[in-house]
């Protein structure tokens, strides 16, 4: 039944009819449709429509099947063209109609192969472009969100859904004003919707699940089409954090070794100027004042020497470390010995719990003997007298556990995790009394590391301190 309602069958029929109608009417005035003269031979006169009737229908059975048969050879083709055409639509690219049947329309399908050819090739291509784009800003630490002229998402990076706290797995589409807490953030992009203006702005801002500030550098830019009109904007996110912390960490360093330096020097510097222009002064306060210039002169000694062993450390990396095989346990044998002498002056018991069989660890020697002598010297210093340190290797689960512990004044909970920096000190006074330098624990630290190793301490004021060192066990040959 779908043939009779077609409107190209019907044009098709309608146009065959007419052209035999119009050869009828030629043929018919012919002189082989002419009536014979002979009256016998003339058609009855109430007859006379009968053989035009016979050719009108003749006319349209012979337009309805040729009508039928070319529409058959137009529709199969075009039937292909449009599913190919919806299938392309879907996103198909590879869809492509077949020549064998195309007939009449062979042109038209070449035309078509030839534009589906050609609009998979610019889809590939702009996909391939789009991969790179997302795949480049995925890669930046960088956050950046795009937005259109209604601030709808258009895009938002990892790194900004990371500065921005944004919990929503894909954020593209959602409005960045019900995404986004940042209320500095969203003030800024609102201003360059208005108005198009580029604005770039350090901020500071507390996150509800982070006590510390977060230092963020924003550049917001407007996105215009090609006709110039606003199209909407782009914020560029760049956390400062670190890098102010780390400016902070070097200034202060910088003020500290100055201190440092300065505070030895000056003391040497007024006892030699004091001995020089004390002519009459007694032996025994010559001696004195000698006496606190070697010490001074230690110190300063010490400090540098302190400082040199924390640059070798800072500048080299696990690769660079000479890393190898080397019992843990004789290392400590010989620190403990070296640090007798320094607990037996203050009245110190230092006792030594250490394995009978080897523990090989993949370490530095000097690193090493530096982190034992530290954590010895550290404890030493900071016990009163009569007190204990002892230092003790246990072996868990693969890794070398170097603890040494001390019945000294202890420290307190909000110190302990800032310990570890450079001359960072609890008791400033206390520090300098008992000739600390404020590097040997960030020594510590930066040597356990270099090595893969952790360290951590447990205090409790009044109790006293333990120093956990975790080192992995080298592999067995």
């Amino acid at each position: 039944m779908r043939i009779f309602i077609s409107r190209l069958f019907w044009s098709i029929f309608v146009g065959i009819l007419c052209v035999f109608c119009v050869a009828m009417l030629v043929l018919l005035p012919s002189p082989a449709f002419r009536p014979s003269a002979d009256p016998a031979d003339l058609p009855d006169p109430d007859k006379w429509w009968i053989p035009f009737a016979w050719l009108l229908l003749a006319a349209f059975v012979t337009a309805f099947f040729a009508a039928r048969s070319l529409l058959g050879r137009f529709r199969t083709p075009l039937r292909s063209l449009t599913q190919a055409a919806n299938s392309l639509a879907e996103g198909n690219y590879d869809e492509q109609v077949s020549l064998r049947s195309a007939g009449e329309v062979a042109p038209l399908v070449r035309a078509f192969n030839s534009m589906a050819d050609k609009l998979k090739e610019r889809i590939e291509v702009l996909s391939r472009e789009e991969n790179k784009v997302r795949t480049i800003l995925a890669g930046m630490v960088e956050g950046v969100v795009a937005v259109d002229s209604y601030a709808q998402i258009l895009h938002m990076n990892k790194a900004a859904c990371e500065i921005l706290n944004v919990s929503v797995d894909d954020p593209e589409g959602l409005h960045i004003y019900d995404v986004i807490e940042v209320e500095e953030v969203e003030e800024l992009l609102r201003q360059t919707l208005d108005d198009g203006v580029d604005r770039v702005e350090e901020l500071k801002i507390r996150k509800a699940d982070q006590d510390q500030e977060q230092v963020l550098e924003a550049h917001v830019s407007p996105l215009r089409g090609r006709d110039g009109e606003l199209s909407g904007g782009l914020v560029v996110l760049d956390d400062l954090t670190q890098i102010q912390r780390l400016e902070r960490v070097r200034t202060d360093f910088v003020a500290n070794v100055s201190h440092e330096l300065k505070t030895p020097v000056t003391a040497i510097s007024g006892l030699v100027e004091t001995l020089i222009e004390s002519e009459e002064m007694d032996e025994e306060t010559r001696s004195r004042f000698l006496g606190k210039i070697q010490n001074q002169s230690l110190r300063l000694s010490t400090l540098v020497a302190d400082l040199l062993a924390l640059s070798r450390v800072e500048a080299r990396d696990e690769q660079q470390l000479e890393l190898r095989r080397m019992d843990l346990r004789l290392i400590a044998i010989d620190s403990a010995r070296r640090a007798m002498v320094a607990a037996e002056e203050k009245g110190i018991q230092l006792h030594s719990q250490l394995p009978e069989d080897a523990v090989n660890v993949n370490g530095d020697d000097e690193a090493l003997r530096q982190v034992v002598d530290n954590l010895l010297d550290n404890a030493i210093k900071y016990t009163p007298g009569g007190g204990e340190v002892s230092l003790g290797i246990e072996v868990e689960e693969g890794s070398a556990i170097l603890r040494v512990k001390d019945s000294g004044i202890g420290i307190e909970a909000e110190h302990q995790e800032r310990i570890f920096e450079r001359f960072y000190r609890v008791d400033k006074a206390r520090s300098r009394e008992v000739g600390g330098t404020g590097l040997g624990l960030s020594i510590v630290k930066h040597f356990t590391a270099s090595m893969g190793g952790v360290v951590g301490v447990e205090s409790e004021p009044g109790v006293g301190t333990v120093f956990r060192v975790e080192l992995p066990l080298a592999v067995e040959a």
